[in-house]
């Protein structure tokens, strides 16, 4: 559906995108995520036609989208903010695209009143933005979005000026709407949260750079880079150094002083720095008399114990003074696992990410 193929660009001597090269499947919902600042609007913008990449090309349905202008391209654009007309009622809002583009009023009337149907607005009609609530604001942007019939709508951090209490609704909307139409999205945004909730895949993109493209859960499982595992949060890291070999995995001595046997390290030698990351639900937690067999048990003392829906979150510190952060069922708080209780975690090295030491920028 869409290809991008090094895609690079430049303002004023500075880097933006810097060979992007991506494949987005038709009827998926792809989330770009990454801080601000990393390209991602800028990348949405090429898409659309709005900037030309300095190098690179765009693909949409097999048509090289380099020689089509903005409005003959195939794609709808949802901005940060939904910038609806305030001197225009909800149906010329909406009625702008195919005025534009010389669409005959009678082709335009039946269109816009499936959408509103659709998207819940038919009593909406005659309203005027200023009248809308914040769900209705967003179905009207993404109803002048939908209007022309694109293949692909490009969302540009569409919930950021949106309250939080509200954000979870709309991102059910945004999902259900995309099931109804089955357009293809591309959704920008640096909410981890929000990319979790709306992705079907996520890329990460830092300083201009696609540093992968997965699923939720092989971004989870299998993280490229240190900076995947931190952007994506919920995480335990252990500086320190490979001390023996053991098939295609190692054991790491910390800086506390630790142990820790991993797996998937066979690409270091004795001797090498690097940072293990393991994440919460990947350490075991239990009374002192449980995990009695090596490696990676260690023992600890709960400094804090939060209880939520459906699981439980501890800080745990080791012997060495090292804090960690768990997330465990909530039959452990049944067990007596509470705040001041001494216990044995268990790290899991298979599940363990190590990568060469490095700043955490």
């Amino acid at each position: 559906m869409l290809i991008l193929d090094g895609i690079k660009k430049s303002f004023a001597e500075q880097t933006v995108l810097d060979g992007v090269s991506l494949r987005i499947r038709e009827g998926e919902r792809f989330v770009l995520l990454g801080p601000s600042g990393c390209g991602k609007t800028t990348l949405l913008r090429l898409i659309a036609g709005f900037d030309t990449p300095d190098n690179g090309k765009v693909t949409i349905a097999n048509q090289d989208m380099s020689p089509v202008a903005v409005e003959k391209r195939p794609v709808g654009f949802i901005f940060q903010r939904h910038a609806l007309f305030p001197h225009m009622n909800v149906y010329d809002n909406i009625a702008v695209g195919p005025r534009v583009i010389k669409t005959p009023e009678n082709e335009i009337e039946p269109r816009i009143e499936e959408l509103l149907g659709t998207l819940r607005l038919s009593a909406k009609r005659a309203a005027w933005p200023g009248q809308l609530s914040g769900g209705e604001s967003q179905r009207v942007a993404l109803a002048r979005a939908l209007i022309n019939r694109p293949r692909i709508l490009l969302l540009d951090e569409p919930l950021s000026a949106v309250d939080e209490n509200l954000r979870q609704s709309l991102r059910d909307e945004l999902r259900d709407i995309q099931k109804t139409f089955g357009i293809t999205f591309l959704f920008v945004t640096h909410d981890r949260e929000e990319a979790l909730t709306l992705a079907h895949r996520i890329g990460i993109l830092h300083r201009g750079k696609l540093l992968q493209a997965g699923t939720p859960q092989e971004l989870f499982e299998k993280p490229a880079s240190p900076f995947v595992v931190r952007f994506l949060g919920g995480y335990n890291r252990f500086e320190g150094t490979v001390v023996e070999r053991i098939g295609a995995g190692a054991v790491v001595k910390t800086v506390e002083g630790n142990r820790l046997q991993v797996e998937n390290a066979s690409w270091f030698a004795v001797g090498d720095e690097c940072d293990v990351y393991v994440r919460p639900h990947h350490i075991a937690i239990g009374g002192p008399s449980e995990f009695t067999h090596p490696p990676n048990i260690w023992i600890g003392q709960v400094k804090q114990c939060t209880p939520m829906a459906s699981r439980i979150t501890y800080k745990v510190q080791t012997l060495s003074g090292k804090v960690l952060n768990i997330e465990s069922a909530r039959t452990t708080l049944e067990a007596g696992l509470q705040e001041g209780r001494q216990v044995r975690l268990a790290l899991d090295g298979r599940y363990a990410h190590v990568f060469p030491r490095e700043n955490d920028d």
